[in-house]
């Protein structure tokens, strides 16, 4: 069987087109004119997500007016009614950094949290957007949120120390002038994947975008000058989409028996 592949090279992104995908153009007449074909791939290196901190409105800025990001984009001609299954695997890193100054028995604390979630965007042919399921998800603090986490930190350090520079007066009281002081900091990168899937599609050139979000947020209590701080970030990705045809009337949920 005589198959051909494609190549398109962007800026940090790569994506590899299988089967009959011809080279897209980016305008409505070449999308339209483009062969059907089961499966697309898309990869990108180190992405930088915008800056973020918990003032932001959205939780975390991006380039979108709600926060998220479009990391990953390819585009599939699929066929009336099919279904698409979606992988989209990410290299996942968060920072934390937490440091405590605790003096004459104070408790201090610190803490640092850091999250990534992912979602799929479809735009059909027509303009309608819908997102491929599931959509939303709970995070390490079983909250419900739109996308899922592909990872999230929540990091808290405690300390209770007497301090440094220590003097006793008369009566044997002793005082610290300085407190003693506790850093920890953790980073980490992690690979994640996830399965989703769009069911009922209709025939034309859909195109499938991963979208990421961030959000970091940091506190401190105590009056010693403790500190916390937490950022995410995204290494290499990669998105598969194959057209398939998936059990009648299965959306996607668990079937119960």
């Amino acid at each position: 069987m005589n198959k051909q592949c494609t190549y398109r090279i962007h800026v940090k992104t790569a994506a590899i087109c299988v089967g009959l995908l011809a080279a897209l153009t980016g305008t409505s007449a070449s999308a339209q004119s483009t062969p059907s074909a089961k499966a697309t791939f898309a990869y990108t290196s180190l992405t930088v997500l915008p800056p973020c901190n918990s003032t932001d409105a959205a939780g975390c800025a991006g380039s979108g007016s709600d926060g998220w990001t479009s990391i990953l984009k390819q585009q599939l001609k699929t066929a009336n009614q099919k279904d698409l299954f979606i992988n989209a695997s990410l290299q996942c890193g968060i920072v934390t950094d937490t440091t405590v100054k605790s003096v004459n028995g104070s408790l201090d604390t610190a803490e640092a949290r850091a999250t990534i979630r992912v979602k799929v965007k479809i735009t059909s042919p027509t303009g309608v957007v819908s997102y491929a399921q599931p959509s939303t998800g709970n995070d390490a603090m079983n909250t419900r949120g739109d996308g899922i986490v592909f990872c999230d930190r929540s990091q808290t350090l405690k300390a209770r120390f007497s301090g440094l520079n220590c003097k006793a007066d008369a009566y044997g009281v002793v005082t610290c002038a300085d407190p003693e002081e506790l850093q920890l900091i953790l980073k980490t990168l992690n690979a994640n994947a996830f399965n989703f899937v769009a069911p009922g599609m209709g025939s034309g050139v859909n195109t499938i975008e991963v979208l990421a979000r961030s959000s970091a947020s940091a506190s401190a209590t105590g009056t010693n000058g403790s500190l916390g701080s937490a950022n995410a970030f995204i290494g290499a990705g990669s998105v598969a989409v194959e057209e398939v045809r998936m059990i009648k009337g299965n959306t996607g949920e668990t079937i119960s028996f």
